[in-house]
């Protein structure tokens, strides 16, 4: 049981990690380079992206990690995966008869 509530605290905080994540205010394909734009509250960003993976960004104004969609991903999975296995603590303690 415990392994299960785990297993589904992991899945359910991964996707809710990745599909709250912020999306790029603009995105275009120049080429093979690849561009975004974010902007949030007082600071943006833009990365560049070329066709061999290697990136450049530059930030202006105070970023959190929570905006990149990678890092949330795995902060949500890491909190839904906790909870799970707290529950299946709970779940499992055996009852009195």
């Amino acid at each position: 049981m415990k392994i299960l509530l785990l297993v589904l605290g992991l899945i359910i905080g991964a996707g809710a990690g990745w599909f709250t994540a912020p999306k790029p205010a603009a995105q275009m394909e120049i080429g093979p380079v690849s561009v975004e734009v974010d902007k949030d509250g007082d600071g943006g960003s833009v990365t560049a992206t070329g066709g061999d993976g290697n990136s450049i960004e530059i930030a202006v104004g105070e970023q959190s990690m929570l905006d990149d969609r990678n890092t949330r991903t795995g902060i949500f999975a890491a909190g839904g995966g906790i909870i799970g296995l707290l529950l299946g603590f709970v779940f499992g303690r055996s009852r009195p008869t």
